[in-house]
């Protein structure tokens, strides 16, 4: 599994952001090599996710809806793509007719939570370092 492009920007969005606490989208976009046209289009879904806020104008540009501990990886990883998911019968056991007895379920479902607990650090751990991993 590869991040999308997409994802890669918004996460590098989110981040600026939350060591500016302010910034406009094209000082964003300057600091992160991502194209101006298309983080336009990051900010909007993230702003619509309640993530960032926007102004207009003088004095305008892109912050933090909340606080960078209280925002995800995760969560803005499911702003872009939607509900993060390693294989179908593990988001919605409905789809697959052999989910009841599929001998790699456990493995596809295990394998979730651990990306998922992966994900689950915030911009303020981030930022502090203290997310208790190494790259």
């Amino acid at each position: 599994m590869v991040m999308t492009r997409e994802v890669d920007y918004a996460l590098r969005c989110v981040l600026e952001i939350a060591r500016r606490g302010h910034a406009g989208t094209g000082e964003i976009a300057e600091a992160q090599g991502v194209p101006t046209a298309f983080l336009g289009k990051i900010v909007s879904t993230l702003a619509r996710a309640g993530i960032v806020t926007t102004r207009r104008g003088v004095g305008g540009g892109v912050t933090l809806a909340r606080s960078p501990a209280s925002i995800t990886v995760l969560e803005v990883i499911e702003a872009i793509q939607g509900p993060f998911t390693v294989n179908y019968c593990v988001g919605d056991p409905c789809s697959c007719d052999r989910s009841d007895d599929c001998a790699l379920k456990p493995v596809c479902a295990r394998a979730q939570r651990a990306i998922i607990e992966a994900f689950d650090v915030s911009f303020g751990d981030l930022l502090d370092g203290s997310t208790g991993m190494e790259a």
